[in-house]
Parts: C-alpha cells; structure tokens; sequence
C-alpha cells in the first residue's frame, strides 16, 4: 500500500491546528479568570478583543476553504502560511479598531457577571459578620 505524502502532511497539519486551537482557548479562558479574579477592567477589554480576533480569524480561514483552487500560482506551504499570517494580523488589527461589536458584548457580559459574583460575596460576607441585610 502506497502512502501518500500530502495525505501524511494534511493528517499532522490537521492535528497542529487542532491543538493550537486548544492551546489558544485554554490561554483564552487563564487571562478571561485572572482579569475577573484581579478584577481589573482593562485586562477584561483586552482578552475578550483578544477572543474577537480569534473568532475573526477563524472566520477568515472558513471562507479561504470556499475558494476554488486555480489561478496564477499553485498553492504552496509558503504561500498557505502567508496567507495564515495575514488572516490573523487582519482580525488583530480588526478587533482593536471598531471590530464586529463581539469583544463588547462579550466585555459587557462579563462586567454583569463578575458585578453579580461581586455582590453575592458581599451579600455573605455581611451574613457572616452578623448584619442583617433582609431589608
């Protein structure tokens, strides 16, 4: 049985791309709970245009996928990597100008979360020391 080079090189392609999308989200959701637990507001601006880039980016790769094969050039490595590069400074360079609006939406949502854990630490910490917080 013959073994196809190009398929060998798609196979661990595939697998790179998977696990750095899993490395991406893991780092994603570190600096979404270290600037909640710090409670600082920049870092939450940052890390959720940080994950508007991402969401750009993925978005740019999807619809790379729906261009039809042809043209001037052969498809190289080089020129797939390029083409990678390119995608996330666009979507970097998207997301901290005006964006999609998704890195405020998502920065609104977790300022309501994290206000919401914010005032129910307070609500026990008042039962705890005593004061009656009923009304």
């Amino acid at each position: 049985m013959k073994v196809d080079s190009s398929l060998v090189s798609n196979t661990i392609s595939s697998a790179v791309v998977q696990e750095k999308g899993q490395a991406e989200t893991d780092a994603f959701k570190k600096k979404l709970e270290a600037a909640a637990s710090s409670k600082d507001h920049e870092k939450l601006k940052e890390a959720s245009q940080e994950f508007e880039a991402y969401f750009i980016q993925t978005l740019f790769k999807e619809m790379r996928k729906t261009i039809q094969e042809g043209g001037l050039t052969e498809k190289s490595q080089a020129r797939t990597t390029f083409e990678e590069m390119l995608d996330e400074e666009m979507s970097k360079s998207i997301s901290k100008n005006s964006g999609i609006g998704l890195a405020d939406m998502i920065y609104d949502n977790m300022l309501r979360v994290y206000a919401s854990n914010v005032d129910e630490e307070e609500k026990i910490d008042k039962n705890q020391s005593g004061i009656d917080i009923s009304g």
